[in-house]
């Protein structure tokens, strides 16, 4: 039973749920796809909702929008089952009303007969706990309510298949069913475990959860189970026991009653070990705060109502926020959210005793999408907005790992290399020669990440440490970037945008912005003779460089043609407020982009070169770079309008034609973290930090072996203040009388 207090909790803190949903206008936005459980690179789980149709009538999917993943939910009201997800296998389909998309939440409000529900799918994003983020679970919860004010007897079902482990039908599966104090969880995993996948990992296990209090058995655990049958009788946790459709399922009566109040379970997918780097397992975070997954999803459950509260007051943070730009923006920054932090993976390597090592926390990104590549450098600068907004150290952690990589006799070039390898979960480093066709484009990422992230943390260990590495690139920027001849920007990596001819312009810029942002670097370092070559080679190379792309007030594309673009690395100058490209440049770019001859019902393309091809990530930061709102707001609707469209099916893709709104990669560009980029205009106000160096101590930092990994958000501190004042609301009580998780 609950305990007053708490009972009365729940309910102050449902009316809170209720403020923030109707504080959400009617749906206007319509997304293609809608995040369900997006968490990590392989626990990614969404709804297609592409040309209107009914979400009560799809398979929830895998990122890819090809692979099912079985996920099925019912209520049983006065003996008539209706579904609130998963296509309908049996019973009646409940009536969609409408979907709604915040940073970490998607609420789908349905009827079924006599009850109304919200059903959220709530996706925690925790920036400012590293043990909690790196926790490869998500919660569906449901609120309802009857619309006649009469009680009817209502009875809930929820499952999950084998599809989440499996992706073939002749790879088998084992299950286990683990019924602890507070928690009944069901685990699946393959017989024949792979870390060599490009779906669904088979080397994971699912599991799926529930509050033991709310169990009722029903049935036998293992006892076979028809859904078409027993829905017609009773609803029991049950186990199927078909391959890889088998279901794994949990249900509850809740008798006769008027109202739902928050009725949890619990969905993840887990790989342990995330990667192996330089010889060594690297273990999600959150492994170093539990002995068992037992005890992990134990903490989860409990901790379900707190990390609800944490999950309002974040998107209440950042849906303010993007609502003083616009609806629009808003609506691009809550789909691109989860996005951008499932693209990672936060890890610790362990000792030979088997304890952490919390001095090295290292992140993971996969390039979702596109390729397969590990920690893809111009993914992560077009992510770079998410993290500086929402928690900086990062960008840190996934820097840590390449520059150590290149800081190694194993990689010999004089410029920066693409990623880590691949393909993902495989991190066997990239010294290819083929690198060099990207130089500039990866220097001046590399140069441009490091500086970024000692600005917005005011850690300066990654400076102090590379310090050496960082002036290769930059040197090599020096000789290089004016003139990038038949280099590439990292958009040729797309086969649509892949242009043939020399001296693309805005490739030239960034290297310009990264031998300025190492002349930072310098000054950081107490190095005022290496800051100031860099200063002067940087400006001369600017003056330059505005030779040769101004023509009557408008910025050309390549020096020897009279194509444009979108200058999107001109956001870089503003994110790291260098002030090295003048005033006449931005106002150019916006006089380039308005008297625009080929922007589509989807925006503009990304070169005039190629009239159908857009990025939303650069489209983002070209908004965030404009000089003036009318620009800004142009580019934002853009891109809101494609994300919008519903014309083909797809997990909010990168790239698209802006004529037809079709996603036209191969790769289908779907799901990147790249979307970080949505938090553009957003990154442009986190504030600068004094930044400290480290000493040097035989060749290390001073302090390397300190506890690095107590991560410090100042959206956790903002957040703070909006949790505060719930909690005034909250104060007759916890929500359980239970402690909340370590970590």
């Amino acid at each position: 039973m609950l305990s007053q207090h708490t009972f009365i909790s729940l309910v102050i803190l449902q009316l809170w749920t209720h403020w923030i949903v109707s504080a959400l206008a009617q749906q206007t936005f319509f997304p293609s796809a809608v995040p369900l459980a997006v968490r990590t690179p392989t626990f990614n789980c969404w709804l297609d909702t592409h040309n209107g149709s009914n979400p009560m009538t799809t398979w929830p999917t895998f990122w890819n929008d090809q692979h099912i993943l079985g996920w099925v939910g019912y209520i049983k009201v006065d003996g008539l089952t209706y579904n609130w997800l998963g296509f309908l296998v049996a019973g009646n389909a409940s009536t969609w009303i409408e979907t709604q998309v915040t940073p970490t939440q998607t609420i789908l409000t349905v009827q079924a007969g006599p009850m109304q529900l919200n059903v959220t799918f709530l996706s925690p994003i925790e920036p400012s706990d590293s043990s909690r983020q790196s926790f490869p679970f998500s919660y569906v919860y449901l609120d309802g309510t009857a619309t006649d004010g009469k009680p009817h007897s209502v009875q809930l079902y929820s499952d999950i298949s084998g599809e989440w482990v499996t992706n073939s039908l002749s790879t088998g599966i084992q299950w286990s069913t683990t019924k602890t104090s507070n928690t009944v969880f069901h685990q699946v995993s393959s017989t024949t475990p792979t870390s060599v996948f490009e779906d669904v990992a088979e080397d994971s296990v699912a599991c799926h959860a529930i509050s033991s209090r709310f169990v009722l058995n029903l049935l036998h655990w293992g006892e076979g189970f028809t859904l078409t049958s027993d829905l017609a009788g009773q609803i029991g946790n049950v186990e199927d026991s078909d391959g890889k459709f088998t279901v794994f399922a949990h249900a509850m009566d809740l008798g006769n009653t008027t109202n739902i109040t928050s009725i949890a379970w619990a969905v993840g997918v887990v790989r342990d070990p995330i990667v192996t780097f330089s010889g060594v397992p690297w273990r999600a975070y959150c492994w170093s705060q539990y002995a068992t997954i037992d005890d992990a999803i134990d903490a989860f459950m409990i901790d379900f109502p707190e990390a609800r509260t944490r999950a309002l007051a974040l998107d209440q943070k950042i849906l303010q926020d993007a609502r003083a730009i616009s609806q629009n923006y808003a609506d691009l920054v809550s789909l691109g959210a989860r996005q951008a932090m499932a693209g990672i993976e936060i890890t610790l390597s362990t000792f030979q005793n088997g304890s952490f090592d919390f001095s090295d926390v290292k992140a993971f990104m996969k390039d979702v999408g596109n390729s397969q590549r590990v920690n893809p450098v111009e993914v992560i600068y077009a992510a770079l907005p998410a993290y500086m907004y929402l928690e900086p150290n990062i960008t840190g952690a996934l820097l840590k790992p390449l520059l150590e990589y290149q800081n190694s006799s194993s990689y010999t070039s004089p410029f920066a290399a693409p990623d880590l390898g691949g393909p993902f979960p495989a991190v066997p480093g990239n010294p290819s020669s083929l690198n060099a066709a990207y130089g500039i484009e990866n220097s001046g990422n590399m140069l441009i990440l490091v500086l970024a992230h000692a600005r917005s943390t005011g850690d300066g260990s990654l400076i102090g440490k590379y310090y050496n590495l960082l002036k290769q690139w930059a040197d090599y920027l020096v000789s290089n970037a004016l003139i990038p001849g038949n280099q590439y920007s990292a958009d040729a990596r797309d086969e649509i945008l892949v242009q043939n001819h020399a001296n693309v312009t805005n490739l030239a810029l960034k290297g310009i912005i990264g031998i300025q942002a190492m002349a930072e670097v310098c000054q950081i370092m107490g190095q005022g003779a290496d800051a100031q070559n860099y200063t002067a080679s940087a400006t001369s190379l600017m003056q330059s460089w505005v030779n040769l792309t101004s023509v009557s007030g408008h910025l050309r594309w390549t020096y020897d043609e009279t194509t444009f673009g979108l200058m999107y690395n001109l956001l870089a100058d503003k994110l790291l407020q260098l002030n090295l490209v003048p005033a006449s440049v931005y106002t150019a770019e916006s006089t380039t982009l308005s008297d625009n001859p080929v922007q589509g019902p989807f925006g503009f393309p990304l070169s005039s070169d190629n009239t159908s091809a857009a990025r939303s990530d650069w489209t983002l930061f070209s908004a965030a770079a404009a000089p003036d709102n009318t620009t800004r707001d142009l580019l934002i609707t853009a891109v809101r309008n494609h994300a919008s469209s519903s014309v083909t099916a797809g997990t909010f893709p990168t790239l698209y034609d802006v004529q037809t709104g079709l996603v036209q990669a191969s790769p289908n560009a779907f799901s990147s973290p790249a979307q970080g980029a949505m938090f553009s205009v957003l990154a442009l106000n986190v504030a600068n930090q004094t930044i400290v160096v480290p000493s040097i101590t035989g060749g290390s930092p001073a302090g390397s072996g300190s506890d690095d990994s107590k991560v410090k958000s100042h959206t956790g501190a903002i957040v703070g203040g909006v949790i505060a004042g719930l909690a005034a609301l909250l104060s007759v009580g916890r929500f359980f009388d239970l402690p909340a998780p370590s970590g």
